[in-house]
């Protein structure tokens, strides 16, 4: 499903871009985006939001491909493009979900919008007691944030690598870099979202407990 989206980016950007905010609001009523992520995107100019909600539905496994492209079956989402209903038409979605795609289901829904209102706490997969327990309003922010430390300072970067669902060109990339180092920073360019900095956030929780407390106490 990422193949179908990735090789048609270039028209898909150009055919949503011509009434995006229908677009974006089927895309919401689908529960495809977090509200947060809705009103980010509202906010952009139309080309960047098209290609940033690509960007988000990729980054988020072959399920949420497949949910979007169904989306664009819908009537009342590919009327504002003539060639988008022609083309979306051709596009078969009704493969067997793999595995891999079953057991990572619960990763490509959303966050719940209350969750985005009041903050959401950032915790150890595990629960074990030397783990503490800190609100986290930003994911994102607080990666940006500690860039730096978490370049130098990650070791395990490859269980951290197979925790996130990303597609497979951008892992290919991230395994291409020589060292740890490059690997962590390259990793962080993907994050163009909040469902994967949460997702990354809980995977370093997971491998990395020590430098994430000690960055959480300076937080």
């Amino acid at each position: 499903m990422e193949a179908i989206i990735l090789e048609n980016k270039p028209k898909l950007i150009r055919w949503l871009s011509s009434d995006y905010l229908i677009v974006l609001q089927h895309v919401q009523a689908k529960k495809l985006i977090t509200m947060s992520q809705y009103y980010d995107l509202k906010e952009m100019k139309v080309k960047d939001s098209v290609i940033t909600l690509l960007d988000i539905i990729l980054g988020r496994g072959a399920n949420m491909c497949r949910d979007f492209l169904n989306l664009l079956k819908d009537d009342d989402v590919n009327e504002i493009s003539p060639e988008l209903r022609e083309w979306i038409k051709t596009v078969d979605t009704e493969d067997q979900k793999t595995e891999n795609d079953k057991g990572r289901e619960s990763l490509n829904r959303p966050l719940q919008e209350t969750a985005n209102m009041a903050g959401i706490q950032g915790t150890c997969q595990k629960p074990d007691g030397d783990c503490e327990h800190r609100s986290i309003q930003d994911y994102q922010k607080f990666l940006k944030e500690n860039l730096s430390r978490l370049v130098q300072k990650v070791k395990n970067i490859d269980p951290i690598i197979d925790d996130l669902d990303l597609h497979e060109e951008l892992v290919a990339n991230v395994r291409a870099k020589s060292t740890g180092q490059e690997k962590m920073r390259e990793l962080l360019t993907f994050v163009n979202s909040e469902s994967i900095a949460k997702d990354l956030f809980n995977s370093l929780r997971e491998h990395e407990k020590h430098l994430m407390n000690e960055l959480l106490k300076r937080y």
